[in-house]
């Protein structure tokens, strides 16, 4: 509604420490002019207080002088200052004028909001000193004396109170502004810390944090889990062939085909270099054996980036008493088995830690069930 007022400069975005300045000095300007505007009306036609009022107009002319100067310069810092020391002279100014009669020592407690806020803690902590000790060297002065309250006191009461109500509410503004932005920020530091930049999936870390977490939930539940490791097969030629920016793109194609291709309750990550791992959560391991054939049949029969090639996978079941390391163990010599027997297979290293090849495994697991 008041957008008009408040001007958006482009050197001050959002994030910039001084956006909130530039906003406290458009709002306290805003105040300062209205305010003045109401005050010199009434002192000048309902009390006939001339001189107050004339400190009033004087304000009102001050406050549109630093407005419309500080929209051409975007002077913060010098803002800030003008904006201090004009409200802090002008309500000592009336204070004083007035002896701290008709509860007027109020307007002093809107000094520190501004002061504080505009020039820091150190300066805000000075003007707001030696204002205060004006407003008890006025009380002190008033000792014994009887005082009356009148429609002065009133005014002043409601008016220094709708002020702070403006303040504070601004305040609480900016304090819920930066919150929220600070909540957004951390969101996305904490997204950039656990996944791959260049393929968008998890990283190793994110990666080992979450196996730590499964390993521990499958002690309680007995689920089936497994773990893959995939390997691109000689991805090195491809580097060496086509360039690392395509290696690049080969990488980032793949892993969405590991995205589209695994169960949605699948946990992917970039393990390093060309290796991905893969944790298939409440999966057996023939499900598990059948869903990474799946997939290098899939890769065999598809070129990436017009490039065919081919993949390794490693397989392993987590298993009571297993840590991190021993099930990265496992599946890791399951695809060093694949590579060294030709590559473009899938090995499973199973409960009796032997190397088993698909689909030698689903065999052997047919000829189990027919001998029982």
């Amino acid at each position: 509604m008041l957008g008009f007022w408040y001007k958006e400069f482009p050197q001050y975005p959002k994030d910039h420490k001084d956006f909130w300045r530039t906003r406290l000095i458009a709002h306290s300007l805003l105040i300062t002019t209205c305010y003045f505007l109401v005050l010199t009306l009434l002192n000048l036609f309902y009390f006939e207080s001339y001189d107050i009022a004339l400190i009033d107009a004087l304000g009102l002319t001050v406050s549109l002088g630093i407005y419309t100067w500080f929209n051409k310069t975007a002077n913060v810092n010098a803002a800030a200052w003008a904006v201090t020391l004009m409200v802090v002279s002008l309500i000592m100014m009336f204070v004083v004028s007035v002896g701290g009669h008709a509860h007027s020592l109020f307007w002093a407690t809107l000094i520190p909001p501004f002061s504080f806020f505009l020039v820091g803690r150190n300066w805000g902590s000075l003007f707001s000193a030696v204002a205060f000790t004006i407003c008890a060297y006025l009380v002190y002065l008033q000792q014994q004396q009887t005082v009356t309250i009148g429609l002065g006191s009133l005014f002043n009461l409601i008016e220094v109170s709708l002020a702070h109500i403006l303040i504070f509410r601004f305040y609480e503004k900016t304090r819920f502004s930066a919150y929220t932005r600070l909540s957004i920020r951390n969101l996305e530091i904490q997204h950039l810390a656990e996944t791959d930049k260049l393929t968008g999936l998890y990283n190793r870390q994110k990666f080992d944090s979450e196996l730590s977490q499964l390993i521990a939930k499958n002690e309680v539940s007995k689920a089936s889990n497994c773990l893959l490791i995939c390997d691109i097969d000689y991805f090195k030629n491809i580097n060496d062939t086509y360039g690392h920016l395509v290696g690049d793109s080969v990488l980032s194609e793949f892993a969405n085909i590991l995205k589209n291709k695994m169960p949605k309750s699948s946990l992917i990550a970039r393990w390093g270099g060309e290796e991905f791992t893969v944790i298939l959560s409440g999966t057996s391991i023939t499900d598990a054996m059948a869903q990474a054939n799946e997939l290098k049949e899939y890769v065999g029969t598809h070129p990436i980036v017009n490039i065919s090639l081919t993949i390794s996978i490693g397989l392993a079941p987590i298993q009571t008493g297993d840590t991190v390391l021993k099930i990265l163990e496992r599946a890791d010599k399951a695809l060093y088995e694949a590579k060294n027997n030709g590559r473009n297979l899938v090995c499973c290293s199973d409960n009796n830690l032997t190397i088993t090849a698909y689909p030698d495994y689903i065999k052997q697991l047919n000829l189990n069930k027919v001998n029982a």
